[in-house]
């Protein structure tokens, strides 16, 4: 192994930083930065120009003559529609070179320290620390000793990746105000450089979060409330997005912080390591850019590899989507699961089609490529026995799975360059008509469908006809299309579309869709239809009145914990941004917002607020009927009963309890 763990761009060029796992070393190439330009724009100052093949807007490269010269000119550029330019010096480098990080390497290779600071009255009153290296430690006392100890930490182990949880919001900004109050070097860098930051912005889902992005020189940091946030955005069944919810949900044993910290690393982290293996990126943007914009930088690597010009985005429209519905509702027993291998994807290869201003022919045989190095792995995972080398390849797998399932995601994508809404309309157009043949293959063998959506069904049909049904299915399939038949779950409830809850051979219950576990949600009534629900699947629908009465009673009387019944919201935006808005007239009332600004506490964009609603009618606006939860009188109850009973009563209906 000797794999590139870093890659910076200075007035050296670039400067690539191996280690094979022992050794350490720093490779010095010559590069220049550059940006794109149309035919009509005016080249700027000390830049050579070379002239790129292909049709696209985007024709010729600027290289300028120096790192300074491009800084000097960069703002301005970004503003001119004859100019593209790549913000990230390290996607230009890795774009041309054709290098990439962690290339040859696992995810076991990588060099991993985990931290976290404990906070005192405004200071850094202990840090702990934990790596994979086996070391542990806790540094407490005096803070400018603790700081010291923690950089020379960081210096001694020469950690690839330097992590914590909700570190870029809370540990490092104090660490860096502390080390600057105290005059100290915090000088983690791989060439003795400080932490740098700027105020940056990412996605989870439909919110979108600003922090402040921290960078270190030859090394990358990690924040695992991000990758947290975007597991749970994908999954939807976290109760919080703490450390401690995670340690739970997760089942990592008891330790300090940072082994946890270490351990949730070891869990979320190793699909995104390989994912940037792949691509063009810095290990930080492969953390925290969208599939979209992901392919769209692999996309433009392989044009400027080529020397290709780069076309412009279409202007986006919508476009008919995927086939989704749900035939059946209530409790079936002896449930299947088949499953479209990469359905969209396969459709783009089977049909030879490419978005239509991919002069270059970059995008299917990418495609390609990747989805075979996916379907590798995953039979690959499925044969190897528990242990290192079948994580490894279920962590492979399943990021080349996210890589190849957004090139049809890409061709909706409004800011790529190679986006094609004519052909997205046409492969979800294939991608129905395929799924509605197998629905009606299912139907004409007698079998039951329950749940369709995208490329996977769920059915039921007689034991004794499994094997007929399983080959009229396959029978329907067009060359390159696979069908796997991947799960079979003793019990199904089919509440209405996208919303059904599956009882595992194990035992246990997932529940799917907004309808049954949102988290706008309140907690009480998520544990209301997760036992209603599991009541149902489990032949005991008799059960459900009973649950009804019992939360009602605990609401009534109050003895429900206070808990359950507080709503949690994160702060998308700062309070002071919020005001801003609302003396504008551009924002709307929040109650969570509201008591953020009444609080004495300090919240911040990406705070969770917690609150619960007082008064005593059944309908009462929330915002101005509102307490925080740690706000709440500790010496009497003051929740609104007659609000939380009308909620419980709304949510037995919906689901067919009799009281």
């Amino acid at each position: 192994m000797n794999g590139i763990v870093a890659a910076e761009v200075d007035s050296r060029g670039l400067r690539l930083f191996l280690h094979d796992g022992e050794t350490f070393c720093v490779k010095e190439r010559p590069f220049v930065p550059f940006c794109l330009l149309d035919a009509a724009a005016e080249i700027p100052e000390n830049c050579t120009v070379q002239e790129l093949s292909g049709s696209g807007k985007f024709c010729r490269m600027a290289l300028f003559d120096s790192l300074e010269s491009y800084e000097n000119l960069c703002g301005g550029l970004k503003k001119e529609p004859g100019a593209m330019v790549l913000r990230e010096l390290s996607q230009q480098a890795l774009s041309i070179t054709g290098e990439r990080l962690f290339q040859a390497m696992e995810f076991a290779d990588l060099r991993i320290m985990a931290f976290s600071v404990e906070e005192n009255d405004g200071s850094v009153a202990a840090v702990t620390v934990a790596d994979t290296g086996g070391n542990q430690e806790v540094f407490s006392g005096d803070e400018v000793e603790v700081i010291r100890q923690f950089a020379d930490r960081v210096k001694s182990f020469d950690p690839d990746v330097l992590t914590g949880f909700n570190c870029c919001r809370e540990d490092l900004p104090l660490l860096v105000k502390r080390a600057k109050k105290h005059k100290l070097a915090l000088d983690c860098g791989r060439d003795g450089d400080t932490f740098a930051a700027r105020q940056s912005r990412y996605s989870a889902g439909e919110k979108q979060y600003s922090y402040q992005r921290f960078s270190l020189k030859g090394r990358h940091v990690a924040d695992m409330l991000h990758l947290l946030q975007f597991y749970d955005a994908a999954h939807r069944d976290l109760e919080d997005i703490t450390l401690d919810a995670a340690r739970e949900y997760f089942d990592i044993p008891s330790g300090t912080a940072a082994q946890i910290i270490l351990k949730l690393v070891n869990i979320l982290l190793p699909a995104y390591f390989y994912r940037t293996r792949e691509l063009p990126l810095g290990f930080q943007d492969c953390l925290l850019r969208g599939s979209g914009s992901a392919l769209d930088a692999l996309l433009i690597a392989g044009y400027l590899e080529r020397k290709w010009a780069i076309p412009l985005p279409e202007a986006p429209r919508p476009y008919a989507g995927a086939m989704a519905g749900m035939e059946n509702s209530g409790v079936f027993h002896h449930v299947r699961h088949c499953d479209v291998r990469s359905l969209y994807p396969s459709l783009l290869l089977a049909l030879g089609q490419a978005p239509a201003r991919d002069e270059a022919n970059v995008f299917l045989p990418l495609l390609n490529k990747l989805r075979e190095f996916r379907l590798a792995a995953k039979d690959q995972a499925k044969t190897l026995p528990p242990g290192r080398e079948k994580q490894q390849a279920e962590a492979l797998q399943s990021s080349f799975k996210i890589l190849i399932n957004s090139f049809y995601g890409y061709l909706g994508f409004a800011q790529g360059c190679f986006n094609d809404y004519a052909l997205a309309e046409k492969i979800t157009a294939a991608g129905r008509e395929l799924l509605g043949k197998l629905v009606q293959t299912l139907l004409d063998h007698g079998a039951a469908v329950i749940e369709m959506d995208t490329d996977g069904i769920y059915f039921q049909n007689s034991e004794s006809e499994e094997a007929t049904v399983d080959a009229a299915l396959q029978k329907v399939l067009p060359p390159g299309i696979t069908l796997e038949f991947d799960a079979v779950y003793p019990a199904m409830y089919s509440y209405k579309a996208k919303n059904y809850a599956l009882l595992k051979s194990d035992g246990s219950v997932s529940l799917t869709g907004a309808a049954l576990k949102s988290r706008a949600l309140e907690p009480f009534q998520r544990k209301f239809i997760m036992e209603v629900v599991s009541a149902a699947l489990h032949d005991e629908p008799h059960r459900a009145a009973e649950i009804y009465e019992n939360m009602r009673e605990a609401i009534s009387s109050r003895t429900i914990p206070l808990e359950e019944l507080a709503k949690s919201e994160v702060l998308s935006d700062s309070p002071e941004n919020y005001r801003r808005k609302l003396v504008s007239g551009s924002g709307r009332r929040s109650a969570a917002y509201e008591l953020a600004l009444a609080s004495d506490k300090n919240y911040r964009a990406g705070d969770r607020v917690k609150f619960y609603v007082t008064g005593s009618k059944a309908k009462v606006p929330v915002t101005g009927n509102s307490t925080l939860l740690e706000n709440a009188p500790a010496d009497c109850r003051n929740e609104n009963t007659a609000y939380y009973l009308a909620k419980l009563e709304s949510l037995a209906e919906a689901f067919g309890v009799n009281s």
